[in-house]
């Protein structure tokens, strides 16, 4: 098994998750793709597998593994990405400015997760500018990675 199924379990059983074939076989998937992954496209990629998981199932797993955060979602997409969670032991993902951000290929549809913590500065000033108090934020930048130029 991969670090990241096997963090990933680690974390589920610690919040009392039971792991479920399913949730194994959605969790597999995530951690072997590329590229961010739809439920339906989850759910098509598992019957190629011979394994069936109703979509309905695969929602709610993704619901629960985003909860444990073990999955970013790609929000102009309503897809999911596996979190990298090797840079969660050292991730301030508690502190104020902490954020993650997405970098989106258009041409090969692959995902990255970057940290960026600079952005505290444009949250400050956007936040005295506008008199409004931000509590959090998705940003996602599209372009061409680098294997695709």
């Amino acid at each position: 098994m991969s670090e990241y199924i096997d963090k990933a379990l680690t974390i589920l059983k610690e919040h009392s998750f039971r792991i479920t074939k399913q949730r194994l076989f959605v969790i597999e998937l995530l951690d072997k793709s590329k590229e961010a992954l739809s439920a339906y496209e989850i759910k098509n990629k598992l019957q190629t597998k011979g394994l069936d998981v109703d979509v309905v199932s695969i929602y709610r797993i993704i619901n629960c593994l985003e909860k444990n955060e073990l999955v970013h979602k790609v929000l102009s997409s309503n897809k999911v990405k596996k979190c990298k969670l090797r840079h969660e032991d050292t991730c301030k993902k508690y502190e104020d400015n902490h954020c993650h951000h997405l970098l989106i290929c258009e041409k090969c549809n692959s995902v990255e997760e970057i940290h960026c913590a600079g952005i505290s500065n444009v949250i400050k000033k956007v936040e005295s500018n506008s008199k409004f108090k931000i509590k959090t934020h998705n940003l996602e930048f599209h372009g061409i990675c680098n294997a695709c130029k």
